[in-house]
């Protein structure tokens, strides 16, 4: 399984612009700003000319940032009317960039509430059909990732940060398995677009736990993910999904905890 670290040191989403350089800085400014309301919905942005001199860049850079912000459904522009925000009801919210501006304009905790909501919609069901639909890679998979969860508490050599880094790779390798088995190409386009924010919300779970320094306070979250292994490796699909939805109630109550920790 490829490790991979989908957010920053800064808690920020890790190449989620395609766009870089000058053009990628300057669209990730104003989407900051838009999604931190420094223009309200309905407001005129700064005219080109304003945002030229104060970005120091051109304006050709200014309108094609302009048109890939249109693009994500957050400003629109009119030549009688100037360039306006958008309702909020018309932005882009899955696009990775949109969610990237949320958490650097202090938008986190709506971002991950938002999510916590999406999962407890979502992922019972899925594990309710992954249990009926499964076929033998499928079920393989989930195995696999199930025995690298439980194997992630003991491995020898690693850093308290590789452990923890670890520990939240497998635990969402564990929930990708599950949505993969549904076999639907839009829950995987669904699951990769969020899943940055689901490492966040992890990294937040666990500081909730108390898990700064050692691996502690996850021996709960061990034992709700392993009634969902248990229930889906007996082939019940009910309650895998009783479990699935167990498990994801007990992420939001631990969530709570955590945002509690970011106001202090």
């Amino acid at each position: 399984m490829a490790k991979r670290s989908p957010l920053s040191q800064t808690g920020s989403f890790e190449g989620v612009i395609e766009i870089r350089g000058i053009l990628g800085a300057a669209v990730s400014n104003l989407g900051t700003r838009i999604v931190r309301g420094d223009w309200p919905e309905g407001g005129v942005v700064t005219k080109e000319a304003d945002l030229v001199e104060e970005l120091a860049v051109s304006r050709s850079v200014i309108r094609e940032a302009f048109r890939i912000l249109g693009a994500k459904g957050m400003i629109r522009s009119r030549t009688s009317d100037g360039t306006r925000v958008q309702p909020r009801s018309e932005w882009r919210l899955l696009d990775p960039d949109v969610m990237d501006w949320r958490i650097r304009a202090g938008d986190t905790e709506n971002l991950l509430r938002d999510l916590l909501k999406v999962r407890l919609v979502l992922e019972p069901g899925v594990a309710y059909n992954t249990t009926k639909l499964a076929d033998d890679a499928a079920r393989d998979r989930i195995d696999a990732a199930w025995q690298a969860k439980v194997a992630v508490a003991d491995l020898p050599g690693l850093t308290h940060e590789e452990r923890r880094e670890q520990f939240i790779e497998t635990d969402l390798e564990f929930h990708r398995a599950f949505l993969s088995a549904v076999n639907s190409e839009l829950l995987d386009q669904l699951f990769a677009v969020i899943e940055a924010a689901l490492g966040l919300l992890l990294d937040l779970q666990m500081k909730a736990k108390g898990y700064t320094t050692v691996m502690i306070g996850m021996e709960e979250s061990h034992l709700l993910h392993e009634h969902v292994y248990n229930a889906f490796a007996k082939g019940d699909a009910a309650a895998t999904q009783d479990a699935m939805h167990l498990l994801i109630q007990r992420a939001i109550e631990d969530a709570e905890q955590g945002f509690l920790l970011l106001k202090v």
